[in-house]
């Protein structure tokens, strides 16, 4: 079931088929991550399923070790080192369901022991395909447009963990043709795709996103994908690059899509240059979809009808879902997760209030009034849909108020 199959098949050590039970159970469940955390009297382990953590059991302290041990055989780490954080990566095949699965561990010390998180990296999850991701019809017609396009730059924005990377790797799937080179940057490379150049950064020997991004050029390529675009020095070559005739996707941490044009210019990045490169900037969040076996339909009233009516006020006696919880989604009442988007389209009024180093605030309330939807909104849309809760997309949105 691991790179060890030899070991299993002769072992008998509890340990090992106890470890291979919860990463199996956990994929099985839809987990994106396990987390294995120390404490005074036991390990506590939980899952991270549609982005929430759940506690699943917890084991005596004294296997605490010999789990950390057994994750750091498979991941070809270090056993003797406690002291240092390690990262490793594992192959693990899935008997079960005929598949292999990456998981990327990260191990960190704790005041009672090593803590471990195992990141579930299940292919088919990232390679989803535009119609898959949640997109409005609108939305994603004008994001295939803008992906078309023959040079510029185009951002995707959000928090950790909101799906910019399954994004970018659907946007690089659509345009993966035979007839354009494409090359990513990235930290770390989270799934191969053929016919794509892709490194890997690191920084230890100087192999940083600049370094690699100032050679890159020479290659030829046609679309580059940045992995995140963090300081001043990548910014800028990114932005030069995308003047010379090449597409260039990344990411960048603001809350919305207006913040990330304030963003760029308090890096340093001339407006005059935003401008001529810019082409849009998509923020997303991820809210998890109603179990379609369970949801219960009821009529809003008080807050949540007002909330509903503030972003369609057309809608008079709006009629939305709540979760129940069934055998079929482990009676949470959500199964699943979508993402919800503001997609800012750099036209020329922005790009007048960009040269004028107009604040965020500014451009929001112009964006919208040029019809931008923003993320509650188009969570609302959903809510109305009936995929989501009124409360799940507050839960995500709320940092906009």
């Amino acid at each position: 079931m691991d790179n060890h199959p030899q070991e299993i098949i002769t072992g008998e050590a509890p340990v090992i088929k106890l470890v291979n039970l919860f990463i199996s159970e956990a994929i099985q469940k839809g987990a994106s991550d396990i987390h294995l955390e120390p404490q005074k009297v036991n390990l506590i382990m939980r899952y991270r399923i549609d982005g929430i953590l759940y506690k699943m059991q917890s084991f005596p302290s004294s296997l605490q070790e010999s789990i950390t041990s057994r994750i750091k055989i498979m991941a070809s780490m270090d056993l003797a080192e406690k002291r240092l954080p390690q990262d490793g990566r594992i192959t693990f095949s899935l008997v079960e369901a005929n598949k292999t699965v990456d998981l990327r561990i990260s191990i960190l010390p704790s005041l009672y022991g090593e803590a471990v998180v195992i990141r579930i990296l299940d292919k088919p999850a990232y390679l989803l395909n535009l119609g898959e991701l949640g997109f409005s019809a609108d939305t994603r017609k004008e994001i295939e447009r803008i992906i078309s396009l023959p040079h510029g730059l185009i951002l995707v924005t959000g928090p950790t963990g909101s799906g910019k990377s399954t994004t970018l790797y659907s946007w690089l799937n659509h345009l993966n043709k035979e007839d354009r080179k494409i090359i990513t940057i990235e930290d770390p490379v989270e799934f191969e795709i053929d016919r794509i150049d892709q490194v890997e950064v690191k920084p230890l020997i100087g192999l940083s996103f600049a370094n690699v991004l100032r050679s890159l050029v020479r290659q030829s390529p046609d679309i580059i994908m940045v992995g995140e675009i963090r300081d001043y020095e990548t910014a800028n070559i990114a932005i030069q690059i995308a003047l010379t005739g090449h597409l260039l996707l990344s990411t960048l941490h603001t809350n919305d899509a207006p913040s990330s044009i304030t963003r760029l210019v308090d890096m340093g990045i001339p407006p005059y240059l935003i401008t001529s490169t810019l082409r849009a900037v998509l923020a997303q969040r991820l809210v998890r979809l109603l179990c379609p076996f369970c949801k219960e339909e009821y009529i809003p009233q008080g807050i949540e009808k007002a909330k509903i009516q503030e972003a369609f006020p057309e809608e008079k006696e709006p009629k939305i879902f709540r979760k129940k919880g069934c055998f079929k989604c482990d009676q949470i009442g959500y199964k699943g997760r979508a993402g919800i988007f503001e997609l800012l389209v750099v036209d020329d009024t922005i790009k007048e209030l960009t040269l004028k180093r107009a604040t965020s605030s500014l451009l929001i309330q112009r964006a919208c009034s040029l019809g931008m939807r923003t993320l509650k909104e188009d969570g609302i849309k959903k809510v109305l849909e009936g995929k989501t809760t009124l409360e799940e997309v507050l839960r995500v949105t709320e940092i906009q108020e």
